[in-house]
């Protein structure tokens, strides 16, 4: 890697760590300059403006959260992929606190015209777990009975909750979770 893109990802670093403790109209680019020791010409040599290098750092992380969800299902059983995908998410958010909190943050403002490229890689997320559920519906794991709009909010709930008040061990947050939903949704006639 270039010297130049470390520097670019030592600024993206700060800049998450600061979002994630200050509301967005509390950091200044001299507090990320300052804290990521650059002059603020590098940081605008990287970043055009503020909300260049927010919605770039919010682009980053949820590329890399896509992509590890993406890779994560290999099993034909829908429910194996769904536990798949509790793990995976709450596992990146556990390891990438400092993001998650960034995201949540601006959830309800990732429909702003700034973050449209933001707000639909949330919604492939969401859709990605809408199409397992699909699928163990279909399949005849998952019950059918539940409404699949309301199971998205409750599970994204029950990964994102747990975190963002930090009082939870990962391995333990990650197999509750599963325990609670593999038991609830599962069909009484689907075979274990």
């Amino acid at each position: 890697m270039k010297a130049s893109e470390i520097k670019k990802q030592e600024i993206l670093s700060v800049a998450t760590e600061l979002f994630s403790t200050l509301p967005y109209h509390k950091v200044a680019m001299d507090d990320i300059a300052r804290k990521a020791g650059v002059a603020k010409g590098t940081l605008y040599y990287h970043f055009k403006s503020k909300e260049a290098l927010y919605a770039s750092l919010l682009h980053k992380g949820l590329d890399s959260m896509l992509s590890r969800l993406k890779e994560s299902f290999i099993k034909k059983d829908p429910l194996e992929n769904l536990l798949l995908f509790i793990k995976e998410l709450a596992t990146f958010f556990h390891e990438k606190r400092e993001f998650f909190l960034v995201l949540h943050q601006e959830e309800s403002s990732l429909y702003s015209i700034r973050l449209k490229n933001c707000y639909e890689k949330v919604c492939t997320i969401r859709e990605l777990l809408a199409s397992l559920l699909r699928e163990g519906i279909q399949k005849g794991c998952i019950r059918d009975d539940i409404n699949s709009d309301l199971l998205i909010e409750i599970i994204m709930g029950m990964i994102k909750e747990p975190i963002l008040k930090n009082n939870a061990v990962p391995e333990s947050h990650i197999d509750t979770v599963a325990k609670v939903l593999t038991t609830g949704i599962k069909k009484s006639s689907c075979r274990d």
